[in-house]
């Protein structure tokens, strides 16, 4: 996908009268990336707001606001720069994590392209607020234009007086930095993160400490996520009571949903939480190419789900699709077609998992990266033999929180929600030695 690609605008549906857009309002506008058009329509105006009601009110409105990270953990962002040590005396960090490596999760890199000054304008009101003097912004290596478009806006805010010392002359001092990762899905991981911007190993890191007592350079830090930080220059600017009208009771506001795979229309669109797969999947994205078996409702590591009319009517947020047996994660929606087999579709995130494992520990170096890989290789060349399921599911419980990070369990997502709603993919291959829909599976021909 190209960097200069820009997604679809949401068509006319009955969700607009219900929000009003704001994270992607931006997304399409000639020259969006500029300071002259984000001041144009208002940029800074947030910062300027933050300075006026002081630092712990700035905490408390993003707590108000019901605000949850948008990087996929879901956890309340007030409250998370509440925890930062704010008479320690000590250098505090803020840190974006722009390293967007979730398969099927691409809405950070457009907020980067198409509006870098609006996650600028979140993180110097984020480091005002937590008393923190730098910044730095993860991105990953593959983001080439977005690298570059975010390293412009810096220049641009520095000239303009918007970073650097005595910002808009508030006496706060306050600068960023970028820094480029390699393409390591690990580094997602916010300790693994920190590991590698200090030129370490991206190993994750024993916790705790947590990294708002000793995170970056052993010094108190906080690390969000790209539209975390854009939805905090929207609270700020707006008000937290006009954030929290929008989405369900305890899913505040609205979220950047991707959806790939078999549909008219794939792409990025802002809706608020609480909106259901089905508008989501027909009214924005134009409904699928071809009959579908199976929803990831927030990237490859979240639990597949079966489509069902009542999977299709429930709602986007945390609460409503945990009780679905999965999570909303990052919000990337991908469709899995019904005459693909879903053997061979799981085996390819576990092959992308045990790359990206760091290797530190042991059930996931071996459990993931060894075993779970080899099964998986036997089953779609057709070798596989009853119990090979049984032996999967077996490894599984061996795997399953007991490694170092969560990347283990990130693949077991989809592994054993596979087989719970498709087990009887997984016999008919081991009885025939081949998939049931022939030339879909690549090595089951």
């Amino acid at each position: 996908m190209p960097d200069t690609l820009i997604p679809p605008k949401p068509i006319t549906s009955a969700l607009d009268s219900r929000f009003k857009p704001s994270l992607y309002a931006r997304v399409g506008i000639p020259n969006s990336f500029s300071l002259e058009s984000y001041q144009a329509g208002g940029g800074y105006q947030a910062l300027r707001r933050a300075f006026a009601i002081g630092n712990d009110a700035v905490i408390d409105e993003m707590k108000k606001s019901g605000l949850r990270g948008r990087g996929g953990a879901g956890f309340p962002t007030g409250l998370k720069w509440s925890f930062m040590p704010l008479k320690d005396g000590k250098q505090h960090y803020v840190i974006c994590n722009a390293d967007e490596s979730e398969p099927g999760s691409f809405k950070d890199r457009y907020l980067m392209t198409e509006d870098p000054h609006q996650m600028l304008e979140g993180m110097i009101i984020a480091g005002f607020a937590m008393r923190a003097s730098m910044g730095y912004i993860y991105i990953r290596g593959e983001y080439v234009l977005a690298a570059e478009r975010v390293w412009a806006a810096i220049h641009d805010a520095r000239v303009a007086g918007l970073l650097g010392k005595n910002i808009l002359g508030s006496g706060f001092d306050f600068d960023l930095q970028v820094h480029r990762g390699a393409g390591a899905y690990i580094c997602g991981e916010e300790t693994a993160l920190m590991n590698s911007l200090e030129g370490l190993r991206a190993n994750p890191r024993l916790k705790p400490p947590f990294p708002a007592q000793a995170g970056i350079y052993g010094l108190p830090t906080t690390i969000n996520n790209v539209e975390s930080f854009c939805a905090a220059t929207q609270i700020i600017r707006y008000g937290w009571e006009w954030y929290s009208s929008m989405g369900t009771e305890k899913s505040k506001g609205n979220k950047l949903f991707q959806i790939s795979g078999p549909v008219q229309r794939p792409g990025v669109f802002e809706l608020p939480l609480g909106a259901t797969f089905r508008e989501m999947i027909f009214d924005f994205a134009g409904g699928p190419l071809e009959p579908i078996k199976a929803i990831i409702p927030g990237g490859s590591s979240t639990p597949m789900m079966p489509w069902t009319d009542t999977v299709l009517d429930a709602p986007m947020d945390y609460e409503s699709i945990t009780a679905q047996g999965s999570m909303l994660g990052t919000g990337g929606l991908i469709l899995i077609p019904q005459n693909y087999c879903i053997v061979n579709a799981t085996w390819n995130l576990v092959r992308f998992y045990a790359h990206e494992s760091c290797g530190k520990c042991t059930p996931c170096r071996e459990g993931i990266g060894g075993w779970m890989v080899k099964m998986y290789e036997k089953l779609v060349r057709g070798q596989g033999k009853p119990g090979d399921v049984e032996l999967i599911l077996d490894m599984s419980d061996n795997i399953g929180g007991k490694s170092f990070c969560a990347l283990a369990d990130a693949c077991l997502g989809p592994v054993l929600s596979s087989i719970k709603l498709f087990r009887s993919e997984y016999d008919y291959l081991i009885a025939n030695g081949k998939s049931q829909y022939g030339g879909s599976s690549r090595w089951a021909d």
